[in-house]
C-alpha cells in the first residue's frame, strides 16, 4: 500500500499537473483580487505625482 502511494507521489506527470493547477489558481486569484478594470476605472499609482 505504501509503495503504491510512493509511486503515485513520484509520478512526474502528476507533479507537473499539480504545479500547473497551483499556479493557475494563483493567477486566477490575482485576477479576481484586482479585477478586470480598464485604465480609466480606478486610480493609478502615479496620478498623484
Amino acid at each position: 500500500m505504501f509503495e503504491r502511494f510512493k509511486d503515485f507521489m513520484t509520478n512526474q506527470k502528476l507533479k507537473w499537473l499539480g504545479r500547473f493547477v497551483y499556479y493557475l489558481l494563483i493567477l486566477l486569484l490575482l485576477f479576481f483580487m484586482y479585477g478586470f478594470n480598464d485604465a480609466s476605472a480606478g486610480s493609478y499609482i502615479y496620478n498623484d505625482f
